[in-house]
């Protein structure tokens, strides 16, 4: 398929021989059954049968697979890329019910002979609704809910499938902060909510941002507001009055 023509939805099979192109449409790749070996660019990881990938335009991917498989392929004309989905580096999801039900409307549309185009051009609006919603990428949504937590690059990296190096220059990239100084900036506003809102000690609110010690928290807050925690509640309550 090239750039300009329709969508094309087919169920497709995969052997051991790897294979290395790219193309100008994107592809959204659901599992059947089986498992798939993929690297595209700096990602690699196995598609099994609660993972579902998106594959961006122009990005050369390597795949293959040596156990029995079965995939649903859906190729996506550039044209009808958003901005996003086109500066997407290619992002895998767990297949939830959301995107159980759009491959079931994919199949069934594929079902019908002969296949009726239209009917998944119509279906992409809703498609890249979903695409653009799960886009966050996964280590930085797992930040925002385990901050309270020990989060190791390690731990982030392998969320991405990039190895530790490439990971920590990605996340430059993605948010213009390291890993560990968007880890501090997002236990510290959690730390202010709890000031702001509630009369905990402030160890105990150092433990639930996931510091071990109130000496780090009161660090933090020296490092990014110049105070203490005590004189941040004590400043945010005069203003309040």
């Amino acid at each position: 398929m090239e750039e300009g023509k329709d969508f094309l939805a087919e169920r497709r099979t995969y052997n051991t021989t790897q294979e290395t192109h790219s193309h100008c449409y994107a592809q959204l790749i659901f599992p059947l059954q089986g498992q798939l070996s993929i690297k595209a660019g700096a990602k690699e990881l196995q598609l099994d049968h609660e993972t579902l990938f998106f594959l961006p335009p122009q990005c050369i991917h390597t795949f293959h697979s040596v156990v029995r498989n079965e995939f649903l392929i859906l190729d996506i004309p550039y044209f009808m890329l958003t901005k996003n989905e086109l500066q997407n580096r290619g992002y895998s999801w767990k297949l939830n019910n959301q995107w159980k039900g759009i491959r079931y409307l994919i199949l069934n549309e594929i079902d019908q002979k002969p296949l009726n185009q239209s009917a998944l051009k119509e279906l992409y609006p809703y498609i890249s609704f979903y695409l653009l919603q799960d886009q966050q990428p996964k280590s930085i949504s797992y930040i925002h809910e385990h901050y309270n937590e020990k989060i190791t690059v390690h731990k982030l990296a392998s969320l991405e499938h990039y190895n530790r190096s490439y990971y920590s220059n990605w996340f430059l990239k993605e948010t213009g902060k390291s890993p560990s100084s968007y880890i501090q900036e997002v236990r510290l506003n959690k730390a202010k909510e709890l000031l702001r809102n509630t009369d905990l000690p402030i160890l105990h609110i150092a433990i639930q941002v996931g510091l071990d010690h109130q000496s780090l928290l009161t660090r933090l807050f020296q490092k990014y507001e110049g105070i203490t925690p005590s004189q941040f509640r004590k400043k945010y309550r005069l203003i309040e009055k």
